[in-house]
């Protein structure tokens, strides 16, 4: 078995269930688009990373994105995002693995040099943040479930990232900060989406 692993927080794709702040401007069908490309994208780079991936399915099991052997699956269960990412975490860390990263899966920019980079800060770190530009962070790494980590955050604000700072501090943690980069959730975000998918 693996010391690593990746767990992936997936929606089905389907309209008015995904990019919702994208679709009021460009429309349901074409916010599907979006978040289809983005998982495609994801599951490109993890398929060759050599980390078993754990992708945790909002409602069902979709089969089709589970690309090869290093591929589990699980549904996410929990009242908020906060819950659902603390019962996965402490899910996977139960199978025994030593070091596990939670992403997205709406980072256009995340690719294995950072991957490469998250797993080797934990071997020094207790945790590694990579922050979204939108407040958020895209990736959250850890060797210890730290619960609190995942309570009474503002999900969906500009306010998490520095809030779960705040919260590593009070641990008394230490962190590995990540590059800056950008989740796709508004239309200011899509960039050369834009040219690749025909929107306008």
């Amino acid at each position: 078995m693996q010391d690593n692993a990746i767990i992936v927080f997936q929606k089905a794709p389907l309209e008015g269930k995904v990019k919702t702040r994208l679709s009021a401007v460009i429309g349901d069908k074409k916010a599907v688009e979006v978040y289809r490309y983005l998982l495609k994208h994801t599951h490109a780079i993890l398929a060759k990373y050599p980390v078993d991936i754990f992708v945790y399915f909002q409602e069902k099991v979709d089969p089709s994105f589970l690309n090869n052997e290093r591929y589990k699956s699980g549904l996410q269960t929990g009242n908020d995002l906060g819950e659902k990412m603390k019962n996965a975490f402490e899910d996977v860390f139960k199978k025994g693995y030593q070091k596990v990263a939670i992403i997205g899966s709406d980072c256009l920019e995340l690719n294995g040099n950072i991957l490469d980079e998250a797993f080797e800060a934990l071997t020094f770190q207790d945790l590694v943040i990579g922050p979204a530009k939108d407040g958020g962070y895209y990736l959250l790494g850890l060797k210890d479930p730290y619960p609190s980590l995942f309570e009474h955050m503002p999900w969906s604000s500009p306010q998490v990232y520095s809030k779960t700072m705040q919260e590593v501090k009070s641990l008394k943690l230490n962190a590995h900060k990540l590059p800056k980069l950008a989740d796709v959730d508004e239309y200011k975000d899509l960039g050369e989406l834009k040219g690749i998918l025909n929107i306008p």
